[in-house]
């Protein structure tokens, strides 16, 4: 039903737009904190927020296209790992589509992913295998960033003088930060992943 496809040109750049992304979010958040510090008035607060402008467009455009590429390695992912076990119980389709489907979304995901990892790995044969902590260390962050980028777009509002950074830039600057982290591990997992699948078609060839 599924055929097995090499993931290493598509690991490479979903992995270099997953760092744009990651590098964009960041400027965006200091460009935010520049143009929220800039007094109403003062010399430069015009080109702060035209800046914020522009970075968010630049942002917008990366998170698109990260969420499309790591969309299509996920699912690409999923279906190697399908000819590669019959222990699978997700189909690339919903490895991909149960992260639009609430309460769901808090732990399907991370179920398709763990059956990518282990029929990765360990072919047919990954019952009384550990959880991956790497794995786990995604989907912690993955929960985590998800969060304070709820939090944030419910927060709003500062200072009628201008002077104090509102809550919800100093959430979004902490999601940030974590975001980094989650970006980093991500593309270290798919790099494993796709590492481990690389060998599948030789081991058909010499079973």
């Amino acid at each position: 039903m599924y055929q097995y496809k090499d993931l290493k040109t598509l690991t490479k750049v979903a992995s270099v737009t997953l760092l744009i992304y990651m590098i964009v979010r960041v400027l965006l958040v200091g460009t935010t904190i520049w143009a929220v510090r800039t007094l109403p008035g003062e010399e430069g607060r015009a080109d702060a927020f035209g800046m914020v402008g522009i970075v968010a467009i630049l942002f917008l455009v990366a998170l698109i296209s990260s969420f499309v590429l790591v969309g299509v390695w996920i699912y690409r992912a999923s279906a190697n790992a399908h000819t590669l076990s019959d222990e699978m119980t997700i189909s690339p389709g919903w490895a991909v589509g149960w992260y639009f489907v609430p309460i769901a979304n808090l732990f399907k995901p991370y179920q398709a992913m763990r059956e990518v990892w282990m029929a990765s790995h360990y072919r047919g044969n990954w019952h009384g295998e550990p959880n991956p902590p790497l794995l786990s260390a995604w989907w912690g962050l993955w929960i985590v960033v998800n969060i304070l980028d709820n939090v944030t777009s419910r927060l709003g509002g500062r200072d009628v003088d201008g002077t104090r950074l509102d809550g919800a830039v100093l959430f979004d600057a902490v999601a940030a930060g974590l975001n980094v982290a989650l970006c980093l591990v991500l593309i270290n997992m798919m790099r494993q992943i796709a590492r481990a699948q690389s060998t599948a078609p030789y081991e058909e060839t010499f079973a």
